[in-house]
């Protein structure tokens, strides 16, 4: 199962959850139109795979700082899933989330805001694997989600905008990428390793990045987790290469 990266602080864990929660908040939050100008703006000059790996980061603060009140392995099991696809989808099974309550709206209980999350990666998985151009939607909730539950002390808007800075650099949008189409072919760009999160350094040295998704996999255990996809089945159904090793 993932750890807790190094950029989310511990005291995220165990901050008291003041936040206030309801259906009505949890549709607002599944509202583009509210993402704000700037976020989305910014959003625009990352790539499709960079946009993922944010949505992925932004995920995790609102799962680790949920962690302290409740269980979250199934949720950092998904969540390791998806990272694992964004090397290659082969990886990852389906994360739709199967059942839905609408009773989850109680102040300070974790499982509502712990469901949203589960139901924007689910959106965010599939259209990634479909390579659907709403990956700057998917990642711009995500955001929102996140903004919502943290304390404002946490440091995740700082964090937010160092990441954004940072991949207009290492993953600028090109010029390729076209918003009214059906679909994205994000085959030909790097995906963005989970470790590299931690530092956002620019520019960053693609030297590091077989060490830190070879780190990844070697920690990545589908005996252990439902959502990833064992080597032996990944074999049987065409993956090339050698799984669980980036190369």
């Amino acid at each position: 199962m993932l750890n807790r990266p190094a950029h989310i602080p511990a005291a995220v864990t165990q901050a008291p959850l003041t936040f206030s929660w309801s259906n009505e908040i949890a549709l607002r939050l599944d509202d583009f139109d509210a993402v704000p100008p700037r976020l989305g703006n910014a959003l625009e000059k990352v790539n499709y795979k960079g946009k993922m790996a944010l949505a992925l980061g932004c995920l995790e603060w609102v799962v680790w700082r949920l962690s302290g009140w409740t269980d979250v392995q199934d949720p950092l099991q998904r969540i390791e899933a998806a990272w694992a696809s964004q090397v290659s989808v082969a990886y990852a099974r389906s994360l739709d989330l199967e059942s839905v309550r609408d009773d989850l709206t109680a102040p300070g209980d974790p499982a509502g805001p712990l469901q949203e999350a589960l139901i924007r990666l689910e959106m965010l998985h599939l259209m990634y694997r479909k390579g659907k151009p709403e990956m700057t939607v998917q990642a711009g909730l995500c955001a929102l989600l996140a903004f919502h539950v943290l304390p404002p002390d946490s440091g995740f808007e700082a964090w937010l905008e160092k990441a954004l800075v940072a991949m207009a650099d290492t993953d600028p949008c090109g010029p390729d990428f076209d918003r009214r189409a059906s679909r994205f072919d994000y085959s030909g760009e790097a995906a963005v390793p989970r470790a590299w999160l931690d530092d956002l350094s620019v520019p960053r040295d693609p030297a590091a990045a077989p060490a830190d998704w070879n780190a990844f996999f070697t920690a990545a255990d589908p005996a252990r987790n439902p959502f990833l996809v064992p080597a032996d089945e990944m074999r049987a159904q065409g993956f090339v290469g050698e799984p669980y090793v980036f190369s």
